[in-house]
């Protein structure tokens, strides 16, 4: 019972989900209570905990934003695996004493990292929007593809392979094989997904039947991810392009919550089954080696981070976070060395040190994340010039948001924008709002929205929506005669103070034109007649009256302006007063409020 408390206390004071599950899982593991002794008949299962989160990524992202990473991707990832391996096995070989195979296996294993730990961590932080966050997905799906590369090689380089050793021919021939059978999977599911997801989903949808709806998204999450395995890829990788293809239709919501329970489940069960490799007692008799080994990874592999970063053009402070999420190792060293144990390229002792220093570093995963807000809070906040935009931290957006000003109304959008996953770029004048913003680790950046420098370089050329939030009506007109001007591709949402402060702005080039008080009187004075005991029908009508009557006037004025002052109602109108009067309920006191009512 002392036991359970003391774990319990753990538990809360670990501060994150992945730390609970893997105390549990050390807890209930062979090394433990032995409750769960066959871990390996655990891991087959909890390795869709993986698939699902690698699917639920996907249905977050678009082809097209994805494209716009390919620079990380490929760039940042394969530089980083490349140099991490490389570095990694040198240190083993030359330091470490270990054979070649040894080293190469060590090496490319310890450079990997953790695809669900640090997804989970991001998540949990609310990070995944962030410019580090960016480049840590970015590396950790490069990674994905390189565990390819590494089993393939672990047969090819053993002592017992009828190669006798490396055989460079055999390597590239199985090496080019199997980029054969990853073209043709990947081809065939993105070829497949956009010509039969949509259509089925419909079909499904129509009988209104919601376990078909249900079975229907595990089949091609489980199909897509066999057909990858298949091929000789990951699982996880096949559920990403099934979630990004349903990304792409009008039913990923659904999808993204039916399969919430089955994720959250699995998921807390992947990270119990890592608890379970490791060794306390292991931990105690090797101490120090296992203490140094851990100190150089962490360190080691963090170093190399920053220093590509730097060389992708990712700011000192981006690369350090970036740097200490993708330090620990990964899962995939599991499955790396224990392949090696069994080709006879590593002892099984040795393979018990590495799981325990990978376990470990990925128990800590949440703590390092802490660290490196705390060092952004620290460096980044006190020197104006690191709140500057630079052109290539945001080189990688496309048809992102830019909101102009991160007072009360920016704030409130961009938090809209970041439960979404939508990618934007906020500036402001006020170094204390960006401070706000930058400690909320959203994209927010000192700078003149009414620049056309300062908008070039947050790649408003790529934007495709701004909105003007400033509080002078001055500095609004200006940011949208900039944007209007430099970059008419952006389609500009406004607020406006007044009608001839909206109209000036229409002139400039607004696309949209919002009058900043009309919802909220509407909505205090809802409240008010409430307090009033009228009944809430009598609310209801009054209010929509009221809009119906003064967006009336407004479209009057927008005919003979040839604007679209207030949201555009010179088209809606007639829908507006349609609804206004089957008004009736106490919820349409709310649906009074702007967006409903368009």
């Amino acid at each position: 019972i002392n036991v359970l408390s003391l774990w319990l206390h753990l538990l809360q004071c670990a501060g994150s989900p992945v730390l609970g599950y893997l105390a549990a899982g050390i807890l209930i593991g062979p090394y433990g209570l032995s409750i769960i002794r066959n871990v390996h008949a655990t891991k087959a299962i909890a390795e869709f905990g993986v698939v699902f989160l690698l699917f639920n990524i996907g249905l977050e992202l678009s082809v097209e934003r994805l494209s716009s990473m390919k620079k990380y991707v490929f760039g940042l990832g394969s530089a980083q695996v490349l140099v991490t391996a490389a570095v990694i096995g040198l240190i083993a070989h030359y330091v470490a004493g270990q054979a070649g195979p040894a080293a190469i296996v060590i090496g490319n294993g310890l450079a990997l990292s953790s695809t669900a730990v640090v997804l989970q961590v991001l998540q949990e932080r609310g990070e995944s929007t962030s410019r580090h966050g960016r480049a840590t997905f970015s590396v950790l799906l490069f990674q994905d593809l390189a565990v390819v590369v590494l089993l393939i090689l672990i047969p090819l380089i053993s002592p017992n392979s009828s190669k006798g050793g490396i055989g460079f021919q055999a390597i590239a021939e199985a090496l080019g094989l199997a980029a054969v059978k990853a073209a043709v999977a990947i081809t065939a599911i993105i070829a497949g997904g956009r010509l039969l997801l949509r259509p089925i989903y419909k079909q499904i949808a129509e009988n209104r039947n919601a376990e078909i709806f249900s079975a229907n998204t595990l089949l091609v999450i489980l199909g897509t991810s066999l057909l990858t395995a298949r091929a000789g890829l990951s699982m996880a990788l096949g559920a990403f392009l099934a979630g990004l293809l349903l990304a792409e239709t009008e039913f990923s919501l659904q999808v993204e919550s039916d399969i919430a329970p089955y994720r959250g489940l699995l998921l807390g069960l992947f990270f119990m089954t890592v608890g379970m490799s490791i060794d306390p007692k292991l931990l105690l008799s090797n101490f120090p080696v296992v203490v140094g080994s851990l100190g150089v990874l962490i360190v080691g592999k963090t170093i190399l981070v920053v220093i590509m970063g730097k060389l992708f053009g990712i700011s000192i402070i981006s690369a350090i976070r970036a740097g200490l999420l993708l330090a620990p190792g990964g899962e995939f060293a599991f499955v790396a060395f224990g392949e090696a144990v069994n080709q006879g390229i590593m002892s099984p002792q040795l393979s018990s040190l590495l799981f325990l220093v990978v376990g470990i570093s990925m128990a800590i995963t949440p703590w390092l994340a802490a660290g490196g807000q705390l060092i952004a809070s620290r460096f980044e906040l006190h020197d104006v010039r690191s709140l500057l935009p630079v052109e290539s931290e945001t080189d990688d957006l496309q048809d992102h948001i830019i909101i102009c000003g991160f007072g009360r109304v920016g704030q409130i959008i961009a938090q809209l924008l970041s439960e979404r996953l939508i990618p934007f770029v906020a500036l402001d004048v006020s170094s204390d709002r960006v401070t706000v913003g930058r400690s909320m680790d959203l994209p927010v950046y000192f700078g003149d929205a009414g620049s056309r420098e300062v908008l070039h370089k947050i790649g408003a050329e790529r934007a495709c929506a701004a909105v003007v939030a400033l509080d002078a009506p001055g500095a609004n007109y200006r940011c949208v005669w900039a944007l209007s001007k430099y970059y008419p591709n952006v389609k500009t949402f406004v607020r406006a103070h007044d009608v001839v402060h909206g109209l000036n702005l229409e002139k400039a080039g607004a696309t949209a034109v919002v009058p900043e008080t009309l919802e909220p009187s509407l909505q205090l004075a809802a409240a008010v007649l409430a307090q009033a005991k009228l009944p809430t029908s009598e609310i209801a009508n009054t209010i929509n009256e009221f809009r119906t009557r003064h967006l009336s006037e407004l479209t009057e004025l927008c005919e003979t302006s040839g604007s679209s002052l207030g949201y555009g109602f010179s088209r809606t109108t007639s829908k507006t007063k349609a609804q206004a009067s089957d008004a009736s309920d106490d919820n349409q006191i709310m649906e009074g409020g702007g967006t409903l009512a368009i």
